[in-house]
Order: structure tokens, then C-alpha cells, then sequence
């Protein structure tokens, strides 16, 4: 090939290569644009409109002044007597049958939480677990200054305790709005974690109108849920909003396993702190103060949330109101005619959105008051008027069932849990109690039996309102419950409560 013919080829080749190039682009831009009008991204915010993190260095400045660390010496006694049998075993002759020394032992326990002043005049608030058997109180302010503090007030049903000590010209914290606290908002909080002196931690509100003792709607809180670091110490100390405001009382914390949905969680759970809302607190102030006691209306009744299996069961058309579980003989509730199985949806006309507020609502009124209640039974709403009574403290608390050891018995297995006889060493004990019924024994991890909360070791006591004693009561109640339909039972619950659960039957094979 001649050098001309060569540079005529390569023109011809370059110019084919070229026309195959812009081909491809002209077959590639329909394509290239459809992808482009399904990608269409978001575009980022321009700088002006990023959150800035505040500094809360100025609020931490003028409340740190307000909150104490609170001190509970407890002294406890030992009874001679007790170790009377140990002295003659090992010292028979010196001793003889001397009698114990008159004096017992004494030993000292010391315990620490936080408060904080909320009159200039001494007052101040803190949780009652922090001032629990105290032989002596103490406050220390943050400038380690030192007063004797008078207990004058607790209620057990908010943790709440108020404390005085002696002088004037205390620093006091303003009482905050916690109804209009929202969910995100900037908190602080302030306390003496470990006895780490007026420590600050900052967090938003994670939740709000959180129930943190299970089953135990004796506990009237509606609590707070927040990130802001909370530990051991911070107990008593306040929560305050941006504006250094008091929209809550640091009460409690959760680590590891804290209930069915969360077991096998242990040492997993960080970050998750609750906060008794202020709004809970003020109006039972002044009782605190007069008395020393607060006093709440009571209906009688234990309550649980309508979720969607139970608003099904009932003919509901939503979630709402307060599923009335048990009904207490001679209480209120019971004299005005309320029953199991009705769900409260209003107090006085103001709809009852949940079993809390329920609580709330009720707990708000004065022992003697009487409210009309709007109630659902049987597919239809009625009015029920119920004079209140006064609410228990809630100090007894119920006592679990004794375990023991359970027989070899006949086990049967339906609606996804298995049950057994009640074993001669439990049966006296639970009878004396009220609990009748048949134990299970495992409870199948994929039923909805199981998240519902039903376990093992608890007792079944009815389905679908049919008792369940013995084994052969219980297959004749599950032989009427088709796959899928959603069951009614009575389970008493390690710590004593009797409570009705609703879950669905399994659907069956496929």
C-alpha cells in the first residue's frame, strides 16, 4: 500500500469511528433523559436554612445555682437476738444463756439523689424513691453549702417528694408549661449523677405520655421520654426547656430488658430517660404542702389500651378509649354499673383517647366529685354518672406468684401457647390470691400470643370469658376459637395482676 493510500484509509476509518460516536449519543440521549426525569434529586438547602445547635452554657449558669444534691442517712438495727443461736453454737460454755446485749448494732446507709428549689423560702422538689427511709435529710448546694432538710410532703404515685429547709434568698427555678412541650425540642438536664456535682447534659424530648411501669396503672405519671443523659444521682433533679423553664422531674432510666418487647436486650437499652412532666406536679402542691398527702379520685377499675385486635373483638370502629379489664367489688365503678369488657370514651364530654388519660383524667379530680362517663358496651354507647372515691397510694404492691416446681402433667398445646395443670405446690398460694386457672408452659416466639406479652410461666385463667381450670375446659374453649380470630384471655402475671390480653389465633397451615 502506497503512503497516499494510507492516509486515505485512516481519513475514511477516523471519519466512520466519528459518525458512530455522535450515532451512539443521538440513541443514548432518550435514554439518558428518561433516567434523568426519574432521578430527579432533591436539591440541597442553601446555607441560611441549617439548624444551629444553641449554646445552653448561659441557662446552665443561672440554674445550676438552684439544684442540690439531697443525702438519705438511714440507720437500721440489727435484732441481737438473731444472732443468739450462732454465739451458743461456738460459745456455749463462756456464754451459757447469757442474754444479748441490751444496745443492737447499728449500721449506717447513705444514699444520694438531686432536687431543686422551687420557692426562695426553701422549698424544694425531689422523687420520693431519693428520700425512702430516711433517718436524716440533708441538701448540699452547688457551692457545697450544707442545710438539713424536713420532709413534708410525699405522693407515691408521681414519685414526687417536697422538702423544706430553714432560711431565705434561695435560688428558684420557674415552673414550666410541659403540656405544650413538643417532641424534638431542646431539653437540659441537671443533676448529681454519682454525686458528680451540678452535671449538665443536653438532649431533645424523644416522647411524650410514656406509661414505664407496665401493667401498673396505679402509677398516675404520663412521663417524658429523653436522650438527654440520665443516670444514677440525677433522680429528683429538674428538666428544663430553652427558656430555663421546669417542664419535668428527671425519675427514671431503662438499661437492658425492659419488658416482653425488649427481652434479651439486656445491656443494650442506652439513651432512654423519663422525666415526670411539671404539669403533674403543680396541682398537688398546695395538698403537699396543707397536708402533707395528696388525695385523688378513683374509679375502681383496671384499664388497658384498645389496640387493633381488641377494637375488632369489640365492634369498635378506631383505637380509642380505655378497655375496662377488671372492675373492683365495691368500688364505684362497680356500684354504678360498669363492667368488664365496656371501653370509656369521654369523662364529662372530653373524649378518652387512651387508658393514660384515662388515668390522668380520673386522678385530676377530687375524691366525692361525680363525672358522666361515656361508655361502649355492646356495640353501642351509653352514659354512666359515678361518684368517685379516693385513690390508694399504691404502696402494697401485689406480691409475685411463688414458682415452684412443676410437676410432670399432661401439657396441651393450642392458639399457640401450652399449658399445663397448676403443680400442688403453687395451686394453695394462687387460690388464696384469686387465681384459678392452668400454667403455661411455652408460648411459640412467632404467635401473636407472644407479642402480646404472653410468656411462660404465667397463669391462664379464662378465654373468651370461658374459665380454663382444667385441661379438658380448656380444649372445649379453643375448639369454638376459629383460625385467625381474635382471642380474649385472662392471664395473672408474675406480679400478681390479673389482666386480659387479646391476640389472634394462629391462621392455620397454609
Amino acid at each position: 500500500m502506497s503512503r497516499g493510500q494510507f492516509v486515505v484509509l485512516t481519513i475514511l476509518l477516523t471519519a466512520a469511528v466519528l459518525t458512530g460516536a455522535v450515532a451512539g449519543v443521538a440513541m443514548l440521549g432518550p435514554w439518558a433523559s428518561a433516567s434523568a426525569q426519574e432521578l430527579q434529586l432533591v436539591p440541597s438547602p442553601s446555607a441560611a436554612s441549617a439548624v444551629v445547635a444553641p449554646s445552653f452554657a448561659d441557662l446552665a449558669e443561672r440554674a445550676i445555682p438552684s439544684v442540690v444534691l439531697v443525702r438519705n442517712t438511714a440507720i437500721t438495727r440489727e435484732d441481737p437476738h438473731s444472732q443468739l443461736p450462732f454465739f451458743r453454737r461456738f460459745f456455749r460454755e463462756p456464754f451459757g444463756d447469757a442474754q444479748p446485749p441490751e444496745r443492737a448494732p447499728e449500721r449506717r446507709q447513705d444514699s444520694s439523689g438531686s432536687g431543686f428549689f422551687i420557692t426562695e423560702d426553701g422549698y424544694l422538689l425531689t422523687n420520693r424513691h431519693v428520700v425512702d427511709g430516711a433517718d436524716r435529710l440533708e441538701v448540699r448546694d452547688a457551692d457545697d453549702n450544707s442545710y438539713p432538710a424536713k420532709l413534708v410532703g410525699i405522693d407515691p404515685a408521681l414519685d414526687l417528694a417536697l422538702l423544706k429547709v430553714e432560711g431565705h434568698g434561695f435560688p428558684a427555678l420557674p415552673l414550666g408549661d410541659s403540656e405544650s412541650l413538643r417532641v424534638g425540642e431542646w431539653v437540659v438536664a441537671i443533676g448529681n449523677p454519682i454525686e458528680f456535682r451540678s452535671s449538665v447534659t443536653v438532649g431533645v424530648v424523644s416522647g411524650k405520655g410514656r406509661q414505664i411501669n407496665g401493667f401498673d396503672l396505679r402509677d398516675v405519671g404520663s412521663y417524658i421520654q429523653t436522650d438527654a443523659a440520665i443516670n444514677f444521682g440525677n433522680s429528683g433533679g429538674p428538666l428544663l426547656n430553652a427558656r430555663g423553664e421546669v417542664i419535668g422531674i428527671n425519675t427514671a432510666i431503662i438499661r437492658g430488658a425492659g419488658g416482653p418487647l425488649m427481652s434479651g436486650a439486656a445491656n443494650t437499652i442506652q439513651g432512654i430517660g423519663f422525666a415526670l412532666p411539671i404539669s403533674k406536679v403543680k396541682p398537688v402542691l398546695d395538698q403537699l404542702v396543707r397536708t402533707g398527702t395528696v388525695k385523688r379520685g378513683y374509679l375502681g377499675v383496671s384499664v388497658q389500651a384498645v389496640d387493633a385486635e381488641r377494637a375488632d373483638y369489640l365492634g369498635l370502629d378506631q383505637r380509642r378509649g380505655a378497655y375496662v379489664a377488671r372492675v373492683e367489688k365495691g368500688m364505684p365503678a362497680a356500684k354504678a354499673g360498669i363492667q368488664e369488657d365496656d371501653v370509656i370514651l369521654a369523662v364529662d364530654g372530653s373524649e378518652v383517647k387512651d387508658s393514660a388519660q384515662l388515668v390522668d383524667r380520673i386522678s385530676s379530680k377530687a375524691p366525692g366529685e361525680t363525672v358522666n362517663l361515656t361508655i361502649w358496651r355492646d356495640g353501642h354507647e351509653l352514659q354512666v354518672s359515678v361518684k368517685l372515691g379516693v385513690r390508694p397510694t399504691g404502696d402494697d404492691q401485689p406480691q409475685p406468684a411463688a414458682e415452684g416446681d412443676k410437676e410432670e402433667e399432661e401439657h396441651v398445646t393450642d392458639l399457640g401457647i401450652s399449658v399445663t395443670p397448676l403443680p400442688p405446690s403453687m395451686r394453695d398460694g394462687l387460690e388464696r390470691a384469686g387465681i384459678e386457672g392452668l400454667l403455661i408452659t411455652h408460648v411459640d416466639v412467632a404467635s401473636n400470643a407472644y407479642e402480646k406479652g404472653v410468656r411462660e410461666g404465667q397463669v391462664l385463667m379464662d378465654i373468651n370469658d370461658m374459665p380454663v381450670r382444667t385441661l379438658d375446659e380448656y380444649r372445649k374453649a379453643a375448639a369454638k376459637i376459629e383460625p385467625g380470630q381474635v382471642v380474649k384471655a385472662r392471664i395473672a402475671f408474675s406480679g400478681g395482676d390479673k389482666v386480659l390480653v387479646f391476640f389472634r389465633a394462629p391462621a392455620g397451615d397454609d
